[in-house]
């Protein structure tokens, strides 16, 4: 993505800090999959044993409903969704004011915000989701496995290579690891790997969030052109 995503990005990942919180992408309109839906509860039940208590939760979604998952703030009061950052920062208001984002970018911004949560909880058969994973695999992410939210998870599962997906041909919504892994490793020592870039450019974005806010930055301005 451009740098301009990564910066946008940067400024939500501050709030809760790099990898010190989860993200989940939870699509719930128009998946042809119809079993991978679930309600809050189902979902905040299969997913709570890998959860730290009160972590931060992000969620990118497309469901409408305001109060949809309101059930994880018992246990998870700290749970944002993109418009408890960017509604009030459109008009001013908020730890984000004066900060904009492009409508067409919105949906990679939250892609690049997920990919910095400690663990990500996925839709199963979601590009959307795939590509977050790939995101995982370029920033260093600390836990790379495929977690659908979907599916129940303990820790001893979670830890299981027999609960994570075969990378094949025709499962294109799984980012296979060799998608990141052969562009860090020792085979390429003289390359400038792409996750040294992807990753130091969040660490820097993240550095500048604070000064940027303070100073009303907007994502719509020349100096942010992607």
């Amino acid at each position: 993505y451009a740098d301009v995503v990564w910066e946008a990005a940067s400024h939500v990942v501050a709030q809760m800090g790099a990898f010190r919180f989860s993200s989940l992408h939870v699509r719930r309109n128009e998946l042809q999959y119809k079993n991978e839906f679930t309600s809050a509860n189902q979902t905040l039940s299969n997913i709570e044993p890998l959860l730290r208590r009160g972590e931060p939760l992000y969620i990118a979604t497309d469901e409408t409903r305001p109060a949809f998952f309101d059930c994880f703030r018992a246990t998870h009061p700290r749970l944002y969704r993109w418009s408890d950052f960017f509604d009030d920062a459109g008009v001013g208001h908020g730890p984000l004011s004066g900060l904009t984002v492009p409508r067409k970018l919105i949906g990679c911004v939250e892609q690049a915000i997920c990919a910095m949560g400690r663990r990500f909880f996925r839709t199963g058969h979601s590009t959307f989701s795939g590509y977050v994973s790939r995101l995982r695999g370029f920033v260093g992410a600390p836990d790379t496995n495929e977690y659908p939210h979907h599916k129940a998870w303990s820790r001893e599962s979670a830890t299981s290579p027999q609960q994570q997906p075969r990378h094949t041909g025709r499962m294109y919504f799984i980012e296979d690891p060799e998608m990141w892994t052969t562009t860090v490793g020792p085979a390429r020592p003289k390359r400038r790997r792409s996750s040294d870039r992807t990753g130091e450019l969040m660490a820097e974005s993240i550095d500048e969030a604070g000064a940027a806010l303070h100073g009303g930055a907007t994502l719509d301005s020349p100096n942010h052109a992607a």
